[in-house]
């Protein structure tokens, strides 16, 4: 194994903080007070912040603030003071998602360290080193990588990587979810994610019930456990490897923590029962490797439940009374059943999905059994040992069933043990220093403690206030000074070497040792708290915001050619299915983009849409992954009016093409300082992000060029854009492409959600599905203030719908953008050619989610 990589863990609490801290973490993640990806936790106080930072740098453990939201315009003019304060305190790393406010951080320090966020969907290596430019020091890599993909990642950039190695997945790609804004008006973005993914939901197809399925829960994943792949992930350089889980307990970042640490420093052949229990038992959905081995869609998801289930026991092969035999699984035979019995007081949990069936209770004692059979035919002769889970009486037993699934999904006495791991000090994860104590009668006698492994500001040095006299009677010197000077329990750590290099025959009271050791403990705490100079300016930030209000920034001012303002206005139309494109002959648009399924061509559609006297623009995917260059290469080839670039990785690709670039929703552009970044990067034009309302979106016009934004006025809203094929596990046995026999061609999926409202489910090009709503999001309404903003790019987006519902749609939108309809008489009319009516969506939500602790 290569140098073993940080070891990062998520805090919620102080008691999170200190579960990792004293189980071997290298490093840890909390959020900054208010402005993170987890909402329902409780927000830390900036004292909070600041003492936890340093108590994790005293015991050497690493500090990154999770800052990992979209910044509206309005709070991100507000910031500087606030960043100015919280950068003093001397994190190792902020964790950013939004490009503007990685600028503003730089700006006000530019020594201060940045990662980016997960929430950035980087995932290839051309994405990575665009960013690079922006100043971040470190990649978080998006989850859906294979182990595969992630070496290539590496292999491409100098950037440090990060990768999620264990805890919940995300079915959407995080950055890219809108789900939790369009069914609750709450943006997973802003750290509000309702998980959406993990309700019930109805498939349909050609509009009739499909019940040949048991995915119910047909976007709730397994969780993650790299432990597989901890190796392979240390022996191709990964720096840093994540474990997600701020809404945890601290026994579960203990246990997680544990695990892991023992992993990395020795193997994971050396895990036993005891190490791998609690990581199914205190939290889990069932643990894959995710997407590491690939694309499985059939392992991914399984479908009959959301909620944590624990360790997989096995099946119900009897019912006695209050007892309950169980068939073991193989895993459990083969991991825990010498030391991983269930304890008394534990929960136990007992299933039947096929009928919703669910029971749970304390247990009162677990053993093997193995003559469990009393009678003939009883079918237990020819099963291997089970194990009897014997319960209270007030556990009715008579609603058991053989076959049924038995978990255990609560230990107490487990929670207890871990418990003991932060709080008992004879069990913490220490760091060991050496320490060398010298002196002789006459002179003082000096201690010097210093930390073998670490860097030269691990040293500290003191001497005593008074010479040594001599001693009446020789002592045992060394006896002594290994009982004073090992006693580091209140400390951050533990004696290690000690040498003794005394001449003569002092006489050294315990008293002066014990003082000795207390100052040079103070003065090494004050050596790792040094920190490097930040160089911290709120005022340096301000005026960085007001260049790019004035139009000035270093970026745009760089460029060779800013493209001159649209004169008029400029209607785009985006089909997903080349047959849309004859129904758009005569209309009063400019631009048609072609945003294909799988294995659709485009160069006849291309020229089709010339012949109709149409510029002629091609959509990116919305993800680029490394060896997904073809469908780039298929752009360069053909050589469009113009591309919707889509990520960052094909922005990368397309900048210096030569081919007119705009950029779409996705980039994720909520503030002037993320828009003027984009721009420069060669965009002619920018649609912002969605998490926008139209209250954000006329803040941020009046601090950009309103003819460099594009906006959609119609369109199916994206909420789920996945990875995950549910074509594949909800209507096949396929694992992955080909063994789907690409049943996402071959039918048109509807999925009822819990208020029974249909959606549309869509794949691309690379399999990858998109869900999209039900009701289309109109921004009519918007359209008089939109133009007096200097607005004059807009579009509209098809989905499924057939040439001539197509042709009806533009005209109505066309004849409201040039004004030949009024607005209201235009809603009226597209609201009457909609399946499911017609939404404004979250533009017009203007209410802030105020329940944010849960």
């Amino acid at each position: 194994m290569n140098k073993s990589p940080e070891l990062l863990l998520p805090v919620g609490t102080r008691e999170m903080l200190e579960a990792a801290v004293k189980n071997g973490a290298n490093a840890v993640y909390f959020g900054v007070p208010y402005w993170n990806a987890r909402g329902r936790t409780e927000d830390f106080s900036m004292d909070d912040v600041r003492d936890m930072i340093k108590y994790a740098r005293i015991h050497g453990v690493r500090t990154y603030l999770a800052m990992n939201v979209l910044v509206f315009e309005r709070e991100l003019q507000n910031l500087p003071e606030y960043l100015e304060k919280i950068i003093s305190f001397e994190p190792d790393g902020f964790i950013i998602q939004d490009i503007g406010l990685a600028r503003l951080i730089r700006a006000i320090s530019p020594t201060q360290e940045i990662h980016a966020s997960t929430q950035m969907t980087l995932a290839s290596a051309e994405g990575v080193n665009l960013v690079k430019s922006i100043g971040f020091n470190r990649a978080v890599l998006s989850r859906e990588l294979s182990a595969k993909q992630i070496a290539e990642v590496k292999k491409g950039t100098d950037l440090e990587i990060e990768v999620f190695v264990h805890g919940a997945l995300c079915v959407s790609y995080s950055g890219q979810c809108l789900t939790s804004e369009n069914f609750g008006g709450r943006s997973a973005n802003r750290g509000q994610c309702a998980q959406s993914c993990r309700l019930p939901y109805s498939i349909y197809v050609d509009g009739k019930e499909y019940r040949d399925t048991n995915a119910m829960y047909l976007f709730s994943t397994h969780d993650l456990c790299a432990l597989p792949k901890l190796e392979e992930l240390a022996n191709m350089g990964v720096e840093s490897l994540k474990v997600e889980g701020r809404l945890k307990s601290p026994e579960y970042v203990a246990a997680v923590t544990r695990a892991y640490r023992k992993a990395l420093d020795n193997s994971v052949a050396d895990l036993n029962a005891k190490d791998l229990e609690p990581l199914e038992v205190l939290f889990s959905r069932g643990l894959t490797t995710g997407w590491l081995d690939g694309d499985n869609h059939q392992e991914l998801v399984d479908g009959t439940f959301s909620n944590h289930h624990g360790l997989y026991l096995g099946r119900v092969a009897k019912v006695e009374r209050s007892s309950v035999f169980v068939e073991l699984s193989d895993k459990f035979i083969s991991q825990f059943l010498d030391d991983g019995l269930p304890y008394p007081g534990d929960g136990i949990l007992i299933e039947d999905n096929r009928f919703g069936v669910s029971l749970g209770s304390r247990l009162y004692s677990a053993e093997i059994v193995k003559n469990a059979h009393n009678k003939r035919g009883d079918g237990m002769r020819g099963l291997g040992p089970l194990l009897r889970l014997d319960f209270g009486r007030d556990f009715d037993t008579r609603k058991i069933a053989k076959g049924m699934d038995v978990f255990r999904n609560d230990s107490p006495a487990l929670e207890k043990e871990l418990r003991k791991t932060f709080t008992d000090r004879s069990q913490e994860v220490k760091t060991p220093v050496n320490m060398l104590l010298e002196g002789s009668v006459g002179d003082l006698l000096k201690l010097k403690i210093r930390i073998p492994s670490g860097s030269g500001k691990c040293v500290a040095e003191v001497q005593s206030e008074t010479a040594l006299e001599q001693a009446k009677n020789a002592g045992d010197i060394e006896g002594l000074a290994r009982k004073e000077l090992g006693g580091l329990s209140a400390t951050a750590y533990e004696l290690g070497h000690l040498e003794i290099s005394i001449q003569g025959t002092p006489f050294i009271p315990g008293k002066v040792l014990r003082t000795l050791r207390q100052q040079a403990v103070q003065k090494l705490d004050e050596a790792r708290l040094a920190w490097h100079d930040l160089k911290i300016s709120a005022s340096r930030g301000k005026k960085f915001l007001q260049d790019i209000r004035k139009g000035a920034s270093a970026e745009l001012g760089n460029l060779n050619k800013v493209p001159e303002p649209a004169e008029g206005l400029n209607i785009s139309v985006l089909v997903r299915n080349p047959q849309q494109i004859a129904a758009l002959r005569g209309l009063d648009i400019d631009n048609i983009i072609m945003d294909f399924d799988w294995g659709v061509k485009y160069d006849e559609p291309l020229q089709q849409i010339r012949d109709l006297g149409f510029k002629a623009g091609m959509a990116t995917l919305r993800i680029h992954k490394p060896g997904e260059n073809h469908y780039l290469k298929k752009i360069l080839e053909l050589c469009p009016d113009f591309a919707l670039v889509r990520n960052l990785g094909a922005l990368s690709i397309l900048k210096d093409s030569g081919i007119p670039l705009h950029g779409d929703y996705s980039l994720n552009a909520a503030n002037s300082a993320s828009y003027d970044w984009l721009l420069a990067q060669g965009l002619q034009t920018l649609h912002p992000s969605w998490d926008l309302n139209s209250v954000q979106l006329f803040d941020l016009l009046d601090s950009i060029d309103g003819s460099r934004l594009e906006l959609t006025l119609h369109q199916y809203m994206p909420a789920f854009h996945s990875e995950y094929c549910a074509f594949a596990r909800g209507l096949t046995t396929g694992r992955r492409f080909p063994e789907c026999g690409k049943i996402c061609t071959q039918h048109k999926v509807e999925i009822l959600d819990h208020k029974g409202e249909k959606h549309f489910l869509q794949s691309d090009a690379e399999c990858r599905n998109t869900l999209f709503v039900g009701r289309p999001q109109s921004a009519l309404k918007l359209l008089p203030q939109l133009r007096a903003a200097g607005v004059n790019s807009f579009r509209l987006e098809m989905l499924q719908e057939d040439p001539e519902t197509v042709r009806q749609k533009v005209l109505i939108y066309t004849q409201a953008i040039r004004g030949k309809i009024s607005i209201d008489d235009a809603i009226r009319q597209a609201g009457i050619q909609e399946k499911y009516g017609l939404s404004e969506g979250q533009l017009f939500n203007e209410n802030t989610w105020q329940d944010r602790k849960k």
